[in-house]
C-alpha cells in the first residue's frame, strides 16, 4: 500500500512524523541559542565590546573588571552562535525546497563555516583572556600578555571576524532563499536584512548589542513560523 504526502499550493510537503520531529529540534535548538545571546547582550557579562579595529583589541584593566564572568559568557555565546549557523540554514533548507533552494544551499554551507570559524575563534579569545587575568601571575605578566597579543591582533580576532563575515554573507543568501519562496512574511526578512548591513555601520558598543538583540528576537520568531509548520 502506498501512501502521499499532503501538500500545499506553494510546492511545500508536509513532513512525516521523522522529518517533523527533526524539524522541532532545529527550530528549538535554533530559539534557545538565539534567546541566550539575547541573555547575555541585554547583561554583557563579558565587559565592554571588544573592538577588533582598535588599536588595542584587548584592554587590560576592562578584563580585570570582569574578571572570571568573561571566560564562560565568551563560550556560551560562541557555541551559540555556531548552533545559530547550522539551524538558521538547516531550518531556511526546509522551508525554501524548491523556489530559492540554491540560494539556501549555498546560504546554509556559509552559516555554518562561519558559525564553526566563530566558535573556535571566540573560544580561543575567551581562553586568552583568562589567561591574562589569572591571580596566579606574577606582577606585570598579565599586563605584557595583553601588550603581546595586542601587537599581534591578527591570531588574536582574525578567526571570528572571519567566521562573523562569513555567517553574515550566509545570512544575507538565506534572507534572499527566503524571498524568493515567500515562506516567511517579507517584510520581516527586510527588517532582518537591514540589521545585518547595518551592524558595519560603525555603531556605538551599546548601540550594536541592542541591534543584534533585534536580529536575534526576528530569528526565534522564524523558529516560532519553523516550529508551526513542522
Amino acid at each position: 500500500m502506498t501512501t502521499t504526502s499532503h501538500t500545499r499550493p506553494d510546492g511545500y510537503v508536509a513532513p512525516d512524523e521523522t522529518g517533523s520531529g527533526r524539524i522541532r529540534l532545529t527550530a528549538a535548538a535554533l530559539a534557545t541559542s538565539a534567546a541566550a545571546v539575547v541573555v547575555l547582550l541585554s547583561t554583557t557579562p563579558w565587559g565592554e565590546r571588544m573592538d577588533s579595529g582598535a588599536d588595542e583589541v584587548l584592554n587590560y584593566d576592562n578584563l580585570l573588571d570582569v574578571g572570571d564572568a568573561a571566560w564562560p559568557s565568551m563560550l556560551v555565546d560562541s557555541f551559540a552562535f555556531a548552533i545559530i549557523g547550522l539551524t538558521f540554514g538547516l531550518g531556511v533548507l526546509n522551508m525554501a525546497r524548491e523556489k530559492g533552494r540554491i540560494a539556501a544551499l549555498v546560504g546554509a554551507a556559509l552559516t555554518t563555516a562561519g558559525g564553526i570559524l566563530f566558535a573556535m575563534g571566540g573560544a580561543a579569545f575567551a581562553t586568552v583572556t583568562w589567561f591574562i587575568t589569572a591571580d596566579g601571575l606574577p606582577d606585570g605578566v598579565g599586563q605584557s600578555l595583553a601588550d603581546y597579543a595586542n601587537d599581534h591582533p591578527g591570531h588574536l580576532v582574525m578567526p571570528g571576524v572571519a567566521g562573523f563575515l562569513l555567517t553574515t554573507i550566509g545570512a544575507l543568501m538565506l534572507s534572499a532563499a527566503l524571498i524568493r519562496a515567500r515562506a516567511v512574511p517579507v517584510p520581516a526578512v527586510i527588517v532582518y536584512i537591514v540589521l545585518t548591513l547595518v551592524q558595519f555601520a560603525g555603531l556605538p558598543s551599546r548601540a550594536m548589542d541592542f541591534l543584534q538583540i533585534a536580529m536575534m528576537v526576528l530569528l526565534i520568531g522564524f523558529a516560532a513560523v519553523l516550529w508551526r509548520r513542522a
